[in-house]
């Protein structure tokens, strides 16, 4: 598993956690002025390699660049741009 998967696993299935409390951070491909969207944890299905949208797309995990816990960042990609 990689370590993205470990965090979206523990956000769903451990009682201590509450998804709303995460957002999630990707790139969008052009479909934001950044580049970057962002999403809560309770806004997302989690798939095996790829998180689910509630608007259909989906985002392999190679595109999630940032993941906070309330105000703490858990999970931080280097961006090669």
């Amino acid at each position: 598993k990689g370590k993205i998967r470990e965090i979206l696993e523990a956000m769903i299935w451990d009682n201590r956690n509450r998804p709303i409390d995460y957002r999630i951070v990707f790139i969008s491909r052009g479909e934001s002025p950044n580049n970057l969207e962002e999403v809560r944890g309770d806004q997302i299905e989690v798939k095996k390699d790829r998180i689910k949208l509630s608007d259909g797309r989906e985002i392999p995990h190679h595109r999630i660049v940032a993941i906070w816990k309330g105000n703490m960042l858990i999970y931080l990609r280097e961006l090669n741009y």
